[in-house]
């Protein structure tokens, strides 16, 4: 065994085939990839890894394996898959994501290709079938990892409550981990743990509004967004190219790109753009890229559009009263979350500061 220090977990054991999955160059690429994307130039301790995190869920998948006093065959497997959950993870993750899935895949298939295809694979089987480990998050099984109130959100809500010092993403994990059942359909949580999962849906509630959709975030998103754009259709780059790019080394390649350079720039030194108007995603009512477009040509200058994409499902099972019911039927509390989560959404106009007036005016007679 080996034992690693965390910082929320204390100390994380793997056993020796664990450590050989955390030494292949698919997950050490991980260390160059911040949990957080763009969110450090807002919170500036939000420089922690996908890397640690993917520890951080195999501890809290392997807790919730315990105390479901699962077969030793069956957890292995679990920690296994939860250690590799996140491995098809490109540079900036998500934000970067949301620009090549149409080309590439989302991170859970790239994921898919390669645990059956590389280093990891050659690993895995001396133990399993990669095809098995592959396909375990797809399964009911799978759901202690992947489920709204599994080890991957339980771990990323508290290690980026952390590291950006935000009190909200506070989380029970041990009340959380010990109040579940496996059923045939997948985890179901007792009334007991009711509290501790609607205090997790609070936090990740407050965490998204405080820090994953806050404004500054959301701008530097938006144009890493473009800069990719813009990289791919000078053909700087390919969608395959961005697998196993680290954020540094796509900086690099989109700062060699002459269409997508200004952005870097910008984003390097953090002279970013401003919000010049604002409005409710129900007014869209047009094609974004297309308003862009427009609005870029109308003022004179670059304009984006961001439009958040979120939504705080609940779908967990709570076995309450007698009855089993989604925990959004369960819980007034998270009924309200849900709620109120669309009255904060707001698509936002962005534009260099200079150039905020004229592009508020366009864009108030174009979404009025």
């Amino acid at each position: 065994m080996i034992r690693i220090r965390d910082p929320l977990h204390g100390t994380v054991q793997l056993t020796p085939f664990e450590e050989k999955l955390l030494d292949t160059p698919q997950m050490q690429m991980l260390r160059g990839i911040r949990q957080l994307a763009m969110a450090y130039l807002v919170y500036p301790g939000a420089n922690h890894t996908r890397f640690e995190h993917s520890i951080g869920t195999l501890f809290l998948a392997d807790k919730i394996c315990r105390e479901l006093s699962l077969p030793s065959g069956q957890s292995e497997k679990i920690r296994a898959a939860a250690l590799l959950h996140d491995v098809g993870h490109i540079a900036f993750s998500h934000e970067a994501e949301a620009v090549l899935k149409g080309m590439i895949g989302d991170h859970e298939k790239v994921g898919k290709r390669l645990i059956l295809k590389s280093e990891v694979a050659d690993v895995l089987r001396e133990k399993f079938a990669p095809a098995e480990i592959a396909s375990l998050c797809d399964t009911p099984l799978g759901q202690i990892i992947t489920s709204d109130i599994g080890a991957d959100r339980m771990d990323y809500l508290l290690r980026d409550s952390h590291y950006t010092g935000v009190a909200y993403g506070v989380v029970d994990a041990d009340r959380i981990c010990s109040s579940v059942s496996l059923e045939k359909g997948g985890l179901v949580l007792s009334e007991r743990g009711l509290a501790a999962a609607e205090s997790l849906l609070v936090a990740r509630f407050t965490m998204f509004h405080t820090v994953y959709l806050h404004k500054t975030v959301r701008i530097a998103s938006r144009m890493l967004q473009q800069a990719i754009t813009l990289a791919l259709g000078d053909c700087a780059f390919s969608a395959e190219d961005t697998i196993g790019m680290t954020d540094s080394h796509m900086l690099d390649a989109l700062m060699r790109c002459p269409a997508s350079q200004p952005y870097v720039h910008r984003l390097r030194n953090r002279w970013l753009f401003k919000k010049a108007y604002s409005f409710s995603p129900d007014k869209i009512g047009v094609d974004v890229s297309k308003a862009e477009e427009e609005l870029s040509e109308k003022c004179g200058c670059p304009v984006l559009i961001d439009v958040p994409r979120i939504s705080l499902e609940a779908e967990i099972m709570v076995d309450y009263r007698g009855k089993k019911e989604p925990l959004s039927k369960v819980s007034e509390l998270v009924a309200s979350l849900q709620k109120m989560q669309k009255s904060r959404m707001s698509v936002m106009v962005i534009c260099e500061e200079k150039s905020m007036k004229k592009v508020a005016e366009a864009a108030r007679k174009m979404f009025r």
